[in-house]
């Protein structure tokens, strides 16, 4: 497999639909946008593509904030995602609610109360969550965590549906006055942070405004003709525990291998919900997640079957190890093909005769060499016994200067990071038969 196999005409080529740069406006999505996310008319041009029916299962194992079980099910389908997340799943999950708009607007002043009275919260003093926890830097306020967790306790008297939108609403606006800013794989403060004074009034007005816009959607927006689940586990091991029976479509985004450790990113998140209530509680997670990131020690992978592409640039990856930041990054490679290779697996005993596959990748780069991930998952994936039909590049990435700078002399030297689309499909597409000569 080479780079011939790669299609520069794809007609998703630079649409945005790869980095959900339209999801902080879209309806429903823009409840909680993830800068991660795809769009949503990827999947309805996936399922459009597969001739998915009504009801028909399309399925994403690494489910994230629920685009593909949501735009399924607005298609009409069975949307099923998995995600071992509990922040993601509860975003996913809260994604699908609806009550009446009437019901949140009557809500909303109990909860503003709340917040202006504020509670104590477990998170100040702790760690870098706020100042007194001994760090130079914190992420809240005092204030700011007072006052959601005032907001929080009193969500706890509402039913089930409002409460969940009220404390989505109630996360959002905490990030929005958040010292820090996501940029890249991690939280940087934002500029003169201590001067913005982040308090209770700025964390109040940035909730209302979450939860108006979410009472906007429910009263604008039309409920999904379909369904949608979302199940909370580890996909290298828990999918059956979470699907059962053939899918007739796959959409997903594995985690880039770009040591990203989405765990740690939405820390906040994570801590601020309840989710986890202890760094050991966070360690644990980490270790359910796919081994792309070296931030816990791993269990060391054992397969390295995964074909002449991968071979060629892990070992380049291995006689450079001495030199990257860090000299387990080419376990790291081994380990993240091992869990994407039983994944591709179980998807292909779990796809009806007529499914297809959509994945959604990124290139990765360490040290100078390029780990070309969609090609590698494209012969693992025909290895698992799925028909390759495409790798389709979606957009050109700017290149880290970290990966490249010190490795090459030119700018001709510095290969372009890709995201790509690799498609399959469950059984080699049907050929006409030759007309026998007269």
């Amino acid at each position: 497999m080479s780079d011939q196999l790669l299609n520069e005409s794809f007609p998703l080529r630079d649409a945005g639909w790869s980095n959900g740069e339209d999801n902080g406006v879209t309806p429903v999505h823009r409840w909680y946008p993830f800068k991660e996310a795809f769009s949503p008319r990827l999947v309805e041009r996936a399922a459009l593509e597969a001739d998915v029916a009504a009801k028909e299962t399309v399925f994403d194992p690494f489910c994230g904030s629920g685009t593909v079980p949501i735009a399924a099910a607005y298609t009409g389908a069975a949307g099923v995602g998995v995600e071992v997340n509990p922040f993601m799943a509860f975003v996913s999950r809260t994604k699908l609610l609806r009550v009446a708009p009437s019901t949140l607007h009557r809500a909303l002043p109990r909860l503003v109360a709340a917040a202006k009275s504020g509670e104590n919260s477990p998170l100040e003093r702790f760690s870098t969550f706020s100042s007194g926890g001994g760090a130079d830097k914190w992420l809240f306020n005092p204030a700011v965590l007072q006052a959601f967790e005032g907001g929080w306790r009193e969500a706890s008297s509402l039913g089930n549906a409002t409460r969940d939108l009220m404390r989505l609403a109630l996360l959002a606006a905490a990030m929005d006055v958040c010292n820090a800013k996501r940029d890249g794989k991690c939280l940087r403060y934002k500029t003169a942070w201590k001067d913005l004074r982040f308090g209770r009034r700025a964390f109040i007005e940035a909730f209302e405004k979450r939860a108006l816009a979410i009472a906007e959607d429910l009263r604008s927006g039309e409920p999904p003709s379909g369904t949608a689940r979302i199940s909370l586990g580890d996909s290298r091991r828990d999918l059956a525990k979470a699907f059962r029976g053939k899918f007739k479509l796959c959409v997903t985004s594995p985690p880039y291998l770009n040591s990203f450790d989405y765990s740690d990113v939405y820390r906040p998140e994570l801590f601020l919900g309840k989710f986890v209530s202890s760094n050991d509680e966070l360690r644990t997670l980490r270790f359910k997640t796919v081994r792309s990131h070296v931030q816990v020690d791993w269990a060391r992978p054992v397969s390295e079957d995964f074909g002449a592409l991968y071979s060629e640039c892990v070992g380049e990856l291995r006689e450079r190890a001495t030199r990257m930041w860090n000299r387990r990054l080419p376990q790291m490679v081994q380990a993240y093909f091992e869990d994407l290779s039983g994944v591709l697996r179980w998807l292909r005993k779990h796809a009806r005769n007529d499914a297809k596959l959509w994945i959604v990748v990124s290139t990765s780069a360490y040290a100078g060499i390029e780990v070309p991930v969609d090609l590698i998952l494209g012969e693992l994936g025909s290895r698992a016994g799925w028909q390759l039909r495409e790798v389709g590049v979606l957009r050109y990435l700017r290149t880290s200067g970290q990966h490249w700078n010190e490795w090459s002399v030119s700018e001709k030297g510095k290969p372009a990071l890709r995201e790509s689309v690799i498609i399959f499909d469950a059984s080699a597409p049907s050929r006409p038969r030759r007309r026998q000569p007269q």
